[in-house]
C-alpha cells in the first residue's frame, strides 16, 4: 500500500504542476513588460524624395527612419485595466539635410496580455485626440495564421495585415503578414504648402496649398509565440496635387526595411522568450498526462495489493478448517468430558 500511495502522490503533484503552468506561469510570462523601451531603425539606400530642407528632389538618397516606443510606467499603473501606456515617436531623415523629412508622435494604451489597443481618454497623435484601434507595437501572444487589424498612423485608422507565409530569419521561425493601403488622403497632414515650381510653374510663381495623398505596401515578419515584430518593410509613396490644375507630383518613393542590426537585436531578444513560451504550452500536456497515468496506476496498484492481502488471509483460514483433528479432541470439550465420565464409572465397578 505504501508504494501505491507514493505513485498516487507523484501523480497528484504532476497534475498540480500542469495546472499551475497552464493557468498561472504562462500568463506571468506572456505579458508586455510595463517598463518596455524599444528603438527600431529602418533604412532605404535608394529613396526618391522631395527634400523639405533644400526644396530639391533627391535620388538614390539614404532615408533613415527611427521608431521608438517607451512604456509609461506611472501612467500605466494609474490607468489600470492590465494596461501599458506607450509613447511612440518616429522621424525620417536623409544625410543631405538636417531637416526631418517626416516626424510624428503618438500615445496609446494596450492590453498587456493581448497586445491590442484599449479605449483610453489619453489617446493622441501629434497632440491631437484620436481613437487608436487594432494592434500597434506587436501582434498577440500566440499569433495565428489569420488577418489582424494594424494601426496606420498616416491615415489614422487600421488596415488589414493578412498572413502570407512562414519563413525563417537566421534560424528563427516567423510568420509573414502583408497588407496594402491604397492611395488616399494623408490624414496626418492632408495639405502642404509647397512652391509653385513643384508643378512646373516658374520659380517666381506663388506657393500652392497642395493636397497630400499616400499609399503603402507593408510587410511584417512576426515571431508567433511572442507576437513580436522581428522585421518590417514599408514601400511608401506620397503625392502632392495642385487643387487648381489637378496635376499630381510624386514626392516620395521608398522601400524602407529594418536594418540588419535591428533585426539581430529583435532575434536576440525574442528567440529565448519564444522557446520559453513554447515549452510552457507543451509542458502542461506532458505533465498532465503523466500525472493522470500515475494516478490511475497508483489506484490500480492499491486495488491489486488489497486483493492479494485478502487472498492470503482466506487461504490461511482454509488450511486450518480442512485439517484432520486428533482422535482425542475430535469431540471437542464435550467429548473429553464424556470420556472422563466413562473412566469414573469403570473405576466404581472395580472397587465394588
Amino acid at each position: 500500500m505504501r508504494k501505491s500511495a507514493i505513485v498516487i502522490g507523484f501523480g497528484a503533484f504532476f497534475v498540480t504542476m500542469a495546472l499551475l503552468l497552464k493557468f498561472y506561469a504562462f500568463d506571468k510570462l506572456a505579458v508586455i513588460p510595463i517598463d518596455q523601451n524599444s528603438r527600431q531603425v529602418a533604412v532605404d539606400h535608394n529613396a526618391y524624395i522631395f527634400d523639405a530642407g533644400s526644396l530639391k528632389f533627391q535620388r538614390d538618397a539614404t532615408l533613415t527612419t527611427t521608431v521608438g516606443a517607451v512604456a509609461q510606467k506611472d501612467e500605466s499603473k494609474s490607468f489600470g485595466h492590465n494596461s501599458v501606456i506607450f509613447s511612440k515617436w518616429q522621424y525620417s531623415s536623409i544625410p543631405q539635410t538636417k531637416t526631418p523629412q517626416t516626424a510624428s508622435t503618438e500615445k496609446f494604451a494596450v492590453d498587456r496580455h493581448t497586445g491590442k489597443v484599449l479605449d483610453w481618454s489619453g489617446d493622441q497623435e501629434n497632440g491631437k485626440a484620436v481613437k487608436h484601434t487594432g494592434y500597434t507595437v506587436k501582434f498577440p501572444f500566440g499569433t495565428e495564421k489569420t488577418t489582424y487589424p494594424y494601426w496606420d498612423g498616416s491615415i489614422e485608422k487600421s488596415m488589414s495585415m493578412k498572413y502570407a507565409g512562414t519563413e525563417k530569419i537566421d534560424g528563427l521561425t516567423v510568420y509573414r503578414f502583408e497588407g496594402t493601403v491604397p492611395r488616399q488622403t494623408l490624414t496626418t497632414q492632408p495639405t502642404k504648402d509647397v512652391p509653385g515650381f513643384l508643378f512646373g510653374a516658374p520659380k517666381s510663381s506663388p506657393g500652392v496649398k497642395a493636397k497630400a495623398t499616400y499609399a503603402n505596401d507593408r510587410t511584417i515578419w512576426v515571431e508567433p509565440e511572442t507576437g513580436a515584430f522581428i522585421k518590417v518593410r514599408e514601400a511608401q509613396r506620397q503625392w502632392l496635387t495642385n487643387p487648381k490644375t489637378g496635376k499630381s507630383v510624386n514626392v516620395l518613393r521608398t522601400t524602407s526595411t529594418f536594418d540588419d542590426a535591428t533585426v539581430k537585436q529583435n532575434i536576440d531578444e525574442y528567440k529565448g522568450k519564444a522557446s520559453q513560451l513554447k515549452a510552457l504550452k507543451i509542458a502542461p500536456w506532458i505533465l498532465g498526462i503523466l500525472g493522470l497515468l500515475l494516478l490511475i496506476g497508483g489506484v490500480l496498484m492499491a486495488l491489486l495489493l488489497g486483493r492479494r492481502g485478502d487472498g492470503g488471509r482466506h487461504h490461511a483460514d482454509t488450511d486450518y478448517d480442512d485439517g484432520d483433528y486428533d482422535d482425542e479432541t475430535e469431540g471437542g470439550v464435550g467429548g473429553l468430558l464424556d470420556r472422563d465420565d466413562d473412566a469414573t464409572a469403570r473405576l466404581g465397578k472395580d472397587d465394588a
